[in-house]
């Protein structure tokens, strides 16, 4: 009996390590399940955080597209409304450019009026005083007769009209009407701004005509009396031509490199350098060409 209770404490004493070796493994199991238990939940609140923070990106960035887009609307309607302005202030330039020269030429003819008005009222004297001296009875005249035999209306005292009336006699052809015209034009209105241009139609018609001394004095006018003006260069190009025609080869030559050197980018100098090249020939054509 005794060696049969020693076995039974022997026994137990060998089985109490091997409880507590479960009792260990039991809360060390506990403790990870707990453990996964609390990864899992962190694990769901990290993935919460992550979806309200893809949301909440999500928000910002529509936000920002509808701030982008408002903005570029913004920019849209600035620019149409600049755009518009613009074209509103290009306009009001533009009629105030013409404007402008629509006073300028007015301007010009009361100028002009204004300057030729003592002549006017000197030749309608003379006109009155030999109308008495001819017949005491007729009484005054109302107006100087004109070239034509009819009295001149209102409207021939304007520069522009009387311009164009004697240009319109060149261009048909009627040179003697037209050198008549840009005379009468040149002794109405001395100080017009087409002034230059009138007495350069005079060398003009002179020339159709191949009246070539008369075109050359005519020519010379140009460059004496208007050195400043835009028809000297062409003045200085054509009377080298009716020079050439009458054989002055010196006078030629000396008119055409006037031009060459005083006006090089202008359009009568490249005439005149191939004048020059050909000036030489003996053959010299009896009419130059109209001017282009």
């Amino acid at each position: 009996m005794r060696k049969i209770a020693l076995l039974a404490v022997i026994a137990g004493l060998a089985s109490s390590p091997a409880s507590a070796q479960n009792r260990e493994h039991l809360q060390m199991a506990a403790e990870l399940r707990i453990l996964q238990q609390q990864n899992q939940e962190l694990a769901a609140a990290l993935t919460q955080a992550i979806q309200l923070l893809n949301e909440t990106s999500k928000a910002l960035n529509s936000r920002i597209d509808q701030t982008n887009e408002l903005m570029r609307k913004g920019f849209a309607d600035q620019g149409t409304t600049l755009n518009t302005a613009a074209g509103d202030a290009r306009k009001t330039l533009a009629q105030t450019q013409d404007l402008a020269t629509r006073l300028g030429e007015l301007k010009e003819e009361v100028t002009s009026l204004r300057t030729s008005l003592p002549a006017m009222i000197s030749r309608l004297a003379s006109a009155n005083a030999a109308a008495a001296a001819t017949d005491p009875d007729a009484g005054l005249v109302a107006a100087p007769p004109a070239t034509g035999g009819a009295a001149p209306s209102a409207s021939d005292l304007s520069p522009q009209r009387m311009y164009e009336a004697a240009f319109n006699d060149y261009a048909a052809g009627l040179y003697t009407q037209a050198i008549a015209g840009f005379t009468e034009f040149l002794k109405t209105y001395p100080t017009s701004a087409r002034a230059p241009q009138a007495q350069f139609q005079i060398g003009e018609s002179e020339l159709a005509q191949s009246r070539f001394e008369q075109a050359v004095a005519a020519y010379s006018l140009v460059i004496q009396n208007h050195p400043k003006s835009d028809q000297v260069p062409w003045a200085y190009y054509r009377r080298g031509l009716a020079q050439r025609a009458l054989r002055q080869v010196p006078a030629a030559r000396a008119s055409f490199e006037t031009v060459v050197k005083q006006f090089p980018e202008s359009e009568p100098a490249v005439l005149a350098l191939s004048q020059l090249q050909s000036l030489d020939t003996p053959s010299a054509p009896a009419t130059p060409p109209r001017r282009p």
